[in-house]
């Protein structure tokens, strides 16, 4: 256990850069290569915010990390059905 705090407010802006970068490439990208992607962004930014949220997080509780990635992704996936 570590004994530093969580910052919201990293969180907040990787989980807001994670979703700007998934709009760009959506736009940049075919949809061929952008669904390639799409799982790579997700998962970086995803392990970014949750890695800010509970910095104590232990890797071995991969359940935690497993659900705040798919979370995540499919928070991007909807918005994605909204801009498309």
């Amino acid at each position: 256990m570590t004994s530093e705090k969580p910052a919201y407010v990293s969180a907040i802006a990787f989980g807001i850069a994670g979703i700007v970068l998934a709009w760009l490439l959506s736009a940049i990208l075919p949809a061929s290569v952008y669904q390639y992607l799409s799982g790579a962004v997700g998962a970086i930014f995803g392990v970014l915010l949750v890695s800010r949220l509970w910095p104590g997080l232990p890797f071995r509780d991969s359940l935690m990390w497993g659900a705040a990635l798919i979370a995540y992704n499919i928070g991007l996936s909807v918005l994605e059905r909204i801009w498309s």
